[in-house]
């Protein structure tokens, strides 16, 4: 199993779980380039980018095998994107509130001017006029990888289907969060962007004939920190899955 984080997150938020599902299988967890002590990334931080880099970490390691591609927002994009590349290596995905191609246009439509403009704007800028290397972040790199995913057009990476029957779960945070900053006038979630968000998970649900949307009760974004043994018991039910030809659960979202 490999677990990919989210932009601007290092691989010790996600420690707890890969220590419990280590008793399971063989967990990679890493830092890609610029986070913590790896090497500032060079290149234009692509999801194609960070692909590459984690088919390269593989060899490094020597893991060639079978996989289960863990992704959590930015780090969905860059799950699929291997999957896109390295398909034959793919025995599941678990998806925990993954990004999108294209989503800040169309989440964009259902937002107010403040939250657009720390999205598009204040968040950008403020990396760029940084000094610091905050959580151990490369800021040059952290500003990479989110120019190289706020240009993606809104296209599908894998088309429906391109997974087959191999088993994937897709898990959306509750409908009283949508992102820190995207609230309305009152100051509570936007139902609209919660919506146009959960419809993103719902089109990737397509991507295999076996999969699994959960929407959850408890979690914001940061689901592996609000709600990790949801996040646990989702991964071991697409390992086994993915070992046994089992095939998941119904739909719950």
């Amino acid at each position: 199993m490999v677990i990919e984080p989210g932009w601007g997150a290092t691989v010790e938020s996600w420690e707890p779980i890969a220590q419990a599902l280590a008793t399971d299988t063989t967990v990679v967890t890493y830092d890609r380039p610029g986070y913590r002590t790896s090497d500032r990334a060079r290149d234009r931080r692509t999801p194609d980018d960070v692909a590459r880099d984690l088919q390269g970490v593989l060899d490094a390691v020597g893991v060639d095998g079978p996989l289960v591609l863990v992704g959590h927002s930015a780090g969905g994009l860059y799950a699929r994107a291997f999957a896109a590349r390295y398909g034959e290596r793919v025995a599941g995905l678990v998806l925990v509130d993954t990004a999108y191609e294209g989503q800040w246009r169309m989440l964009a439509r259902h937002l107010p001017l403040r939250a657009r403009l720390e999205q598009r704007v204040l968040t950008p800028v403020g990396i760029a006029l940084s000094r610091r290397k905050p959580g151990g972040i490369d800021p040059r790199t952290l500003l990479r990888e989110l120019r190289g995913w706020m240009r993606l057009a809104p296209s599908a990476r894998l088309e429906p289907g391109a997974l087959g029957s191999r088993p994937l779960a897709l898990l959306t945070r509750t409908p009283g969060d949508l992102l820190t900053n995207e609230l309305d006038g009152a100051g509570t979630a936007a139902p609209a962007a919660w919506r146009c968000w959960h419809g993103f998970h719902q089109e990737l649900a397509r991507l295999s004939d076996d999969s699994r949307h959960v929407v959850a009760e408890r979690s914001g974004h940061d689901m592996h920190l609000d709600e990790p043994s949801l996040v646990v018991t989702t991964i071991r039910d697409v390992l086994r899955s993915a070992r046994t030809g089992s095939r998941l659960e119904a739909d719950r979202a």
